[in-house]
């Protein structure tokens, strides 16, 4: 089962958009045990549930209702990773659309991309149902849209409305300034429609060997991260070092770059802990060397990070009821 979670890398938007607001990020991100370093990682992932609450803490304390409208001024291809750089070499909009609403869920696992097509429009849907309302996440998602198609196409670029789940704000000025079209506030999604005859016009950034070579790269991400759950992970680590004989929480929490403090409080939401899985895999892997009898006792001992023999024949009684020898 695929846990929900959030690319960390984009949020050096919200970042740099607290500091352009003359309010120190470290002060709300250290809050959910998030550096400024996880999101400069690539295989960083946050759980999904912290983002509406950065979002809603930013939100509380920056003065203008409108600010995540400048999230465009701060987004690069990169903090969407390789789908970031599809995106710019992509032939026309419509395979940037498509490609962006088939691989969505490397920036969020709950995130979709609806799209709709008339004989006039070209429109996209925004749907999370695990992030809530907030208007700023809101605006910042459709903004930097709007300026990736731009960069794409050219400044010349208009959509022909968009639509916000949110209220009206007091700056409602700002939205026909930045989209110059029309903007309708309390509809049930987020949108954004184009004039149909602009989506298959030719880019000139479009390359199709960059975007086949980026597509890979997404697939191959998203295969492991998507086939692995958070415990999964874990043991898969524990495994890979239990013959070294020191393994720790600080040392698993290092290589999945988090917190120890993160890793204790995503296993506990899970029903676990660290020690738990530690001594779920020691069993597993005791149980089937000993039972396969290619190994002595001195060497299971060794293989499953146990210091002395008589430690490894103690917790194998506990775990079987009886000794390994027997």
């Amino acid at each position: 089962m695929m846990q929900f979670s959030y690319y960390s890398p984009v949020l050096e938007i919200l970042w740099k958009l607290l500091k352009a607001n003359h309010i120190n990020p470290s002060n709300i991100f250290s809050n959910y045990d998030i550096k400024y370093s996880d999101l400069k990682n690539t295989e960083r992932r946050l759980p999904l549930k912290l983002i509406p609450k950065l979002w809603d803490d930013a939100y509380e304390q920056i003065e203008s209702p409108c600010f995540g409208l400048d999230s465009y001024k701060y987004w690069h291809p990169g903090y969407m990773g390789a789908l970031g750089y599809a995106w710019l070499s992509s032939d026309t909009l419509r395979e940037g659309f498509t490609r962006l609403s088939r691989y969505i869920s490397i920036l969020s696992t709950s995130g979709k991309i609806k799209i709709k097509e008339s004989s006039t429009e070209y429109s996209l849907y925004f749907e999370d149902d695990q992030m809530g309302i907030n208007p700023a996440r809101s605006d910042n998602a459709l903004s930097i849209l709007l300026h990736m198609c731009r960069m794409n196409y050219d400044n010349s670029l208009n959509p022909s409305r968009v639509t916000f789940t949110h209220s009206e704000p007091s700056c409602a000025g700002n939205y026909f300034n930045y989209f110059k079209s029309n903007a309708f506030f309390n509809k049930k999604f987020d949108s954004i429609s184009f004039p149909i005859e602009v989506i298959d016009v030719f880019l000139p950034g479009a390359n199709k060997q960059l975007a086949k070579l980026n597509d890979q790269v997404i697939i191959q991400y998203l295969k492991k991260f998507t086939n692995h759950t958070l415990e999964e992970q874990v043991k898969v680590i524990i495994v890979k070092n239990l013959s070294s004989g020191i393994v720790t929480g600080e040392m698993v929490a290092d290589k999945m770059a988090m917190s120890l403090r993160t890793l204790q409080r995503e296993l506990k939401e899970l029903g676990t802990s660290f020690k738990q899985l530690l001594e779920e895999c020691r069993q597993s892997l005791a149980e089937k060397y000993v039972t396969g009898g290619t190994m002595n006792m001195t060497e299971i001992t060794f293989m499953l990070g146990f210091s002395e023999l008589s430690s490894f024949s103690r917790a194998y009684k506990r775990w079987t009821g009886h000794s390994p020898r027997t």
